[in-house]
This record gives structure tokens, sequence and C-alpha cells, in this order.
């Protein structure tokens, strides 16, 4: 392939005919930034990386290759890197609308998984994801099957029926009632849970 010309432009990527090249400067200053970034902030520590390394002649495909990353993901974060310094290697809102109403059904879960459904007017004896729905779309809105398992599997709460499968953290037999109940912490190796 033949370029007829090249351009090193002000902002740091190298023009050669209809392709261009990443090929970024970085100041002292800029350089130990970064440093102190990667060492310091490991959301942004690969981001950081990726300009290092092309602040010292690595070509995105190379980076792409040694990093085992998309030459696409490569070139993101240099461009973002460019526009707007370290800030632009920060993470981007998500798009869309936040996820509020899983954060409603924790605080709920916490509240009604700890006593029994008689104790909310229900006849049956233990929680269902099914009765925990219904709850909550009595007290606050329709919630899917979805959410519910989604809030009690982040919550760590486990139905007692399936504890016998779960790790070793599970809880005990003499605690395997009809239900749902927290998992305990693991205990450290070589320390019992013995009171």
């Amino acid at each position: 392939m033949l370029f007829s010309h090249a351009v090193r432009g002000l902002c740091g990527i190298l023009c050669v005919g209809v392709a261009s090249i990443i090929c970024l400067a970085l100041s002292p200053e800029d350089k130990a930034r970064l440093e102190q970034a990667r060492r310091t902030r490991p959301q942004i520590a690969e981001r950081c990386h990726y300009v290092l390394l092309n602040a010292e002649g690595w070509s995105v495909p190379r980076i792409a290759r040694r990093l085992d990353r998309n030459e696409h993901t490569i070139r993101t974060w240099l461009k973002a890197y460019q526009t707007a310094g370290l800030q632009g290697l920060q993470n981007t809102p998500q798009s869309g609308r936040p996820a509020t109403q899983g954060q409603a059904v924790s605080a709920q879960l916490e509240h009604l998984l700890t006593q029994s459904p008689s104790h909310f007017g229900y006849i049956e004896d233990g929680w269902t994801v099914d009765r925990i729905r219904h709850y909550l779309a009595q007290h606050t809105g329709n919630v899917s099957d979805a959410t519910v398992r989604r809030q009690l599997q982040a919550g760590d709460w486990v139905d007692k029926r399936f504890a016998q499968t779960m790790p070793r953290n599970a809880p005990s037999p003499e605690k395997k009632k009809r239900g749902w109940q927290k998992l305990s912490p693991p205990s450290a190796p070589g320390k019992r849970n013995d009171p």
C-alpha cells in the first residue's frame, strides 16, 4: 500500500495518506501523572498503560496484541486521553435510566425475609419469589421475577431448601427451615465458627 504524504498534526495524530496513526507525546509531568494513576487507580490503570505504551512508540496493533485487547478499544482510549487528558480515561456513565428499582427491592427484602409471610397477612408458610413479587407489587410497585431473583442473589439470600448444594458457608442443617436465609461469611482457614 502506498501513501502519498505524511503530516504530523498538532493533536498527536500522524496522518499518512488516508490512514491515521496515533502517536502521543507526553511531557515528563504527564508521564508521572499517568504512572501515578496506574499505580493508585485500578479502574483506569489499564487505560493509562495504553497511553504510556503508545508514548513509548508502540503502535495500536502492537499494544492490542500484547495486551490481548481489540484495536478499536485501544484507539478509543488513546483518543479520549488526547482530547480530555487523564479525565478522559474515567468511566463514562452508562446510557439509559439508572437502575433504581433494584435498590428499593433490596431494602424491602431485608425487612421482608426476616419475618414469616403470616406476619404480613399471607396464609402460606414460606416466602417464594412469586409471593415476594406479589407483596412488593402491593407496596412498592410492580417488579419482575428477574429483579427479585437478582436482588436475592446480590444480598446473599439463599432458599434453605437448596442450602445443601451451597458452599461451606451455607446455613447449617439445624437452620434449614423453610424460607430464605442469608449466607454467613466464610470463616478464616483454621478457625471454627463455633461460639
